[in-house]
């Protein structure tokens, strides 16, 4: 027996002359406009990595910290500008991504858009497809992923696709580099209009005429008007704002006439205009794939344990865990190196050269490379970090986490959702508050923003780090891990507290995708840690930079009758004085002295200060007149010590699961001069306290600038001053304890 099927959708063939007329001006123009459009989670990121190589520049767009990728490459001999867009499931905007693909599909004003599908979930995609169709500009798709499709038994008919799309499909899997290049060879020689969905026919008249307005208005893009007239009668209300800011409410006007005479006539254009899409995106999936058994996945296989109930979470942690023992068991020799021999070769090199300039020797030697230098040895730290962090990301593995913490989340009236800012907390504060103009409840964006400096970001490692080193050689990786789990612990904690309190929840609820793990290419995972970690590298340049530099001349400024700039002793200069005043404070938490409390004040600029600062008060006089050292001498001293440190760090490879051994975070007993004197200086119970201070304490002033921009100042300052408050009495209480058990 023959299943009934609803009647196919009709179809919106182009018209030839215009369809000729766009697609010579693609072939024409000079450096043609590319952009890449997709939903989240297709690969278009490998993708658009793989087309445009080493060429391609990372930026943000206007006014939000949402990435921004583009390219200029020569592809047959002919410049190409490639643009790739945030990811989105409509053109309806929803998100902050949706949103700016959607204003650049119209104001960038492309000459060619690349589709990127995902063959294995064809009918989900292909209802942006259809919304890009509305535009006139020329498409080609991408079907991505087919390898994927066929690990689920599915068979993607490319051909037949392209045939009732009526543009060309690329056959591609990005992450080997398959299609790539024939997919830019299509989108510029065969791009095409394509056939697109005839709505009703009330609907179509109507949108005939908001067309033939638009085109008496020289200000609305020409290769919009079907989408916009579309927009409007589906009542979006960015579309409506654009054009109210712009002057065109007779357009406005005229919308509204028609959307009330289609409401007379029983027809709802918002439900038609989705109610065909979805139809025809049906369609299409079912010519473009057969009827087949899909086949089950090795995805759905691993997330039987990965989100199973009661073993889910402790997998998590134990994943956390595993990402820190790596990044100290492969980076503390390279630490070590930066920190201890680089450091001094370059240090006797600055002592050479500035000899005839005391002054001078004394800023570089005693207060530049101790406090910069110190904060630069932990980039070997942060790019493992960052490493094992994009493989999470990348592999599908951090979009389960969210999924783990749904139920965790809802007990602080939020969704599993809410959790993603929460993870990107722990690269930067910054973005992560950003992030939460994801969330669709006022109330959820700003308890999000309010417990997100808990969550330690990359800038605190460096402490928790050279700590570890100093007083907890052989349980280093299980610390920085505590401090984690503590972080986020503290924010569900005073997230419950708001919500029982000020921040009441909103209701409602979320879908959330699971994308299917994927093995990362190892190209793009580097790409994206470098990119984060010389972004800690030209922070230390220029805020680490400026900061050591006054802190120095504070330390060089005399308090006391009689004393002489530069020659000062530490604790009788300016920057001594006020630290010592304020130590008091800090006494009961067992580290009430100038040297650590002078450090936390620059650390509210940014918290790698922290240890740029304590490099430069404990190692600034020991540096100060160090023994000069030729270039070539300081050269051998160099390549000897980092082929030191290479070996180490292979040799430690095996300890990052070698349980016999957990505490093995450190390869040699011996420690950076930093190490040493913060040994000399703390005890563990004192050292556990201030770590948990620079844990929960204020991250930095940009934190601080991202939540007065995003929830205003009152909340930001709130937030700063219970944030101080929770730090002194977590740190209080955690020496208490430490004390009398260590």
């Amino acid at each position: 027996m023959t299943a009934l099927l609803p009647p196919a959708p009709p179809l919106l063939v182009p018209d030839e002359a215009t369809c000729a007329a766009t697609v010579e001006k693609l072939r024409a123009a000079r450096e043609p406009r590319v952009v890449v459009v997709g939903n989240p989670n297709v690969g278009k990121t490998t993708l658009i990595n793989a087309v445009a190589g080493t060429r391609l520049k990372v930026g943000n767009w206007s006014g939000v910290t949402i990435e921004k990728r583009e390219a200029r490459l020569t592809h047959g001999g002919r410049p190409v500008y490639l643009l790739d867009l945030p990811g989105a499931y409509s053109l309806s905007p929803h998100t902050p991504e949706e949103l700016i693909t959607r204003t650049a599909l119209l104001d960038e004003a492309p000459d060619a858009v690349i589709n990127v599908l995902d063959a294995g979930n064809l009918e989900r995609n292909l209802y942006l497809t259809l919304q890009l169709l509305d535009f006139r500009v020329p498409l080609a798709v991408a079907l991505n992923l087919v390898d994927e499709a066929r690990d689920k038994g599915l068979t993607v008919d490319a051909a037949a696709l392209s045939r009732a799309l009526g543009v060309p499909v690329v056959e591609t899997v990005a992450s080997r580099g398959q299609g790539t290049g024939a997919l830019l060879d299509r989108a510029l020689r065969g791009a095409t209009l394509g056939i697109g969905v005839r709505y009703p026919e009330a609907i179509e008249a109507t949108v005939d005429d908001l067309m033939a307005r638009m085109e008496q208005v020289p200000t609305l893009p020409p290769h919009a008007h079907r989408y916009l007239a579309l927009a409007l009668l589906e009542g979006d209300p960015s579309v409506r704002g654009r054009l109210a800011a712009t002057g065109h409410t007779a357009l406005l006007d005229a919308a509204d006439a028609h959307l009330a005479a289609l409401d007379t006539q029983g027809v709802d254009a918002l439900i038609e205009i989705a109610e065909a899409r979805y139809a025809r995106a049906g369609d299409l999936a079912r010519v473009a794939v057969p009827q087949a058994e899909a086949r089950r996945t090795l995805s759905e296989r691993l997330d039987r344990l990965a989100l199973h109930p009661w073993l889910g979470i402790p997998l998590f942690l134990a994943l956390v865990l595993l990402v820190f023992r790596l990044t100290f068991s492969v980076a503390s020799p390279f630490v070590d190196l930066i920190g201890g021999p680089l450091q001094d070769t370059l240090s006797g090199w600055a002592a050479a050269a500035l000899a005839w300039f005391p002054l001078g020797r004394d800023l570089v030697v005693g207060a530049i490379i101790p406090g910069v230098g110190t904060v630069l040895s932990f980039l070997p730290t942060l790019l493992v970090l960052y490493l094992a962090m994009s493989f999470l990301e990348d592999s599908g593995y951090m979009a389960r986490a969210a999924f783990l913490m749904d139920r965790a989340m809802r007990g602080i009236g939020l969704d599993g959702r809410a959790f993603i800012p929460l993870i990107l907390g722990f690269g930067c504060n910054v973005p992560a508050v950003y992030a939460t103009r994801t969330l669709e409840r006022r109330s959820d964006r700003v308890l999000v923003s309010m417990i997100l400096p808990f969550m330690s970001c990359s800038a605190r490692l460096p402490v928790y780090v050279v700590f570890a080193a100093a007083l907890f050689p052989r349980s280093g990786s299980w610390l920085v891990w505590a401090l984690y789990v503590l972080g986020m612990a503290v924010a569900f904690a005073f997230g419950l507290l708001l919500r029982r309190t000020s921040l009441p929840a909103e209701g409602g609820g979320v879908l959330l995708e699971l994308p299917p793990y994927r093995f990362p290419a190892w190209k793009v995972l580097w790409k994206h840690a470098w990119r984060r970690t010389a972004s800690f590298a030209r922070r230390a340049r220029t805020t680490v930079l400026a900061t050591v530099a006054v802190v120095w001349l504070l330390l060089a400024l005399p308090a006391v009758a009689g004393g002489k700039f530069a020659t000062v002793a530490p604790q009788d200069s300016l920057f001594g004085r006020v630290s010592e005043a304020m130590s008091p404070i800090f006494a009961p938490l067992g580290f009430g002295n100038w040297q650590a409390t002078g450090a936390l004040v620059p650390g509210f600029v940014a918290k790698e200060v922290v240890v740029g600062t304590l490099g430069q008060i404990y190692l600034g006089e020991q540096a100060a007149a160090p023994a000069p050292v030729g270039l070539l001498a300081g050269a051998q001293q160099a390549l000897g010590a980092t082929w030191e440190a290479v070996k180490t760090s292979v040799a430690a490879l095996p300890t990052v699961v070698a349980l016999p051994h957990l505490g093995a975070d450190t390869t040699a007993d011996a420690k950076t001069p930093l190490a040493a004197a913060l040994a000399r200086a703390f005890t563990p119970a004192s050292a556990l306290s201030y770590l948990v201070f620079v844990l929960l304490y204020t991250p930095c002033i940009a934190t601080v600038g991202a939540l007065a921009q995003e929830h205003g100042r009152r909340t930001a300052w709130v937030t700063v001053a219970y944030q101080l408050a929770i730090a002194w009495a977590a740190a209080f209480l955690v020496y208490q304890i430490a004390a009398r058990l260590l």
